[in-house]
């Protein structure tokens, strides 16, 4: 297959790559990265055709805007991945500025070397993107989870060879002229691999999307949809985890409530109460240990799970989190003087099986409502069997 057809190849696939992720994008959230990868992929086809249509040698200045798209199709990709990552990407402004750059470089270059100038420093740039998309990659794959790395790996290594390719026919069009861009072995093997690049991309990066649905709608089934901590789903999975271990460790549950939440909703509306829940949720998960778990439970209720440790430690975690509550400051909606919460904790005594874990459950609940009756905004531990009284100060 002569290199003009495999260009064509290319350029179709890169449209309709581009096209499909502007109709799954059109479904995911603004800061995705879908979009801004089909802008790259559409820009990048069309400018290959344009090019090709206007042939190689056409000296007109409007043809140095095919390659400012070229080169504008990378950036979009760089910065659709960073979205998609959760990370900055380059701003409008920013784009513009090494557009414009990139023109008056490329003006230069063809007053200087000629076409041969033109297209060496078009691939030069590319390559470069390129090479700036992978490394973005590989910083990513410190950070990402086990399931994201797989995609992120395939895509650096596809993307990895096409910078090198890219910048190897930079250096060889400097060397040899614009002749050799469509001709020679070289050139045909070099959009042979564009045109295997351009498929195994928008796969690729369909895998990243899978990832991240699943991932998402994993959460979902997992994860409280108001406070973020895990619902009763959740719960269940981690209990299994801990207790399928080879080594259980003795597993503390700490019953938490917050003090007077009907008040919150009275005087201050349902939409205060749902902040306050928000704000409790997040102070427990801040304050707990990596090991430990934060369930919400029922309304304003929680569970706390501390792993390992003796009763010292599930009760100094106790204290923590009553006291990461209290200094919560909640916003009021007259933006009067701040809300104030209070938690009572209830605290078991430690299980080490499936079995024995509603009655751990259970007396963390006696413990709570023994708090509450004391008082509220305290810790009070379940005794041991045998212990004469219901609770005790932790």
């Amino acid at each position: 297959m002569d290199p003009v057809t495999l260009v064509i190849v290319l350029a179709i696939n890169l449209v309709c790559v581009g096209g499909l992720f502007h109709l799954i994008g059109r479904g995911m959230p603004p800061r995705s990265g879908l979009q801004h990868w089909s802008a790259g992929a559409v820009l990048f086809g069309c400018a290959y055709v344009a090019r090709l249509a206007a042939g190689l040698s056409n000296p007109q200045a409007w043809m140095l805007l095919l390659d400012a798209a070229m080169l504008l199709a990378a950036l979009l990709f760089i910065g659709g991945l960073r979205r998609f990552l959760g990370r900055a990407a380059p701003t409008a402004t920013q784009l513009a500025a090494l557009i414009v750059g990139f023109l008056l470089a490329q003006g230069a270059m063809v007053a200087a070397a000629g076409q041969g100038g033109r297209y060496a420093l078009l691939n030069l740039a590319l390559g470069l993107a390129y090479a700036v998309l992978v490394i973005d990659n590989l910083r990513a794959l410190s950070r990402e989870g086990r399931p994201l790395r797989a995609p992120l790996i395939v895509l650096t290594l596809v993307m990895g060879l096409l910078a090198a390719l890219t910048v190897v026919r930079g250096v060889h069009i400097a060397q040899r002229g614009v002749e050799v861009m469509y001709r020679g072995g070289f050139a045909q093997a070099y959009y042979v691999y564009a045109s295997l690049a351009a498929v195994l991309l928008g796969l690729n990066l369909l895998w990243m999307v899978f990832v991240r649905l699943h991932r998402q709608l994993a959460e979902l089934a997992s994860r409280d949809a108001l406070t973020r901590v895990l619902n009763r789903n959740g719960l269940d999975e981690v209990l299994a985890r801990h207790f399928a271990a080879r080594s259980v460790q003795p597993l503390t549950l700490l019953q938490v409530d917050i003090d007077h939440f009907k008040r919150i909703n009275d005087e201050h509306g349902h939409a205060a109460g749902d902040a306050a829940l928000h704000a409790v949720a997040q102070a427990l998960a801040r304050a707990v240990r990596g090991s430990d778990f934060v369930a919400r439970v029922g309304g304003e209720e929680f569970l706390v799970g501390c792993v390992g440790g003796d009763a010292g430690t599930a009760a100094a975690l106790a204290e923590r989190l009553r006291d990461a509550v209290r200094s919560l400051a909640l916003p009021t909606p007259d933006g009067r003087a701040p809300m104030r919460c209070t938690v009572s904790v209830g605290i078991s005594q430690p299980c080490t099986s499936r079995a024995g874990w509603d009655a751990a459950w259970r007396e963390a609940d006696r413990a709570l409502y023994a708090a509450k009756r004391a008082g509220r905004d305290r810790v009070l531990s379940a005794q041991p069997p045998g212990a004469q009284g219901a609770s005790m100060p932790a």
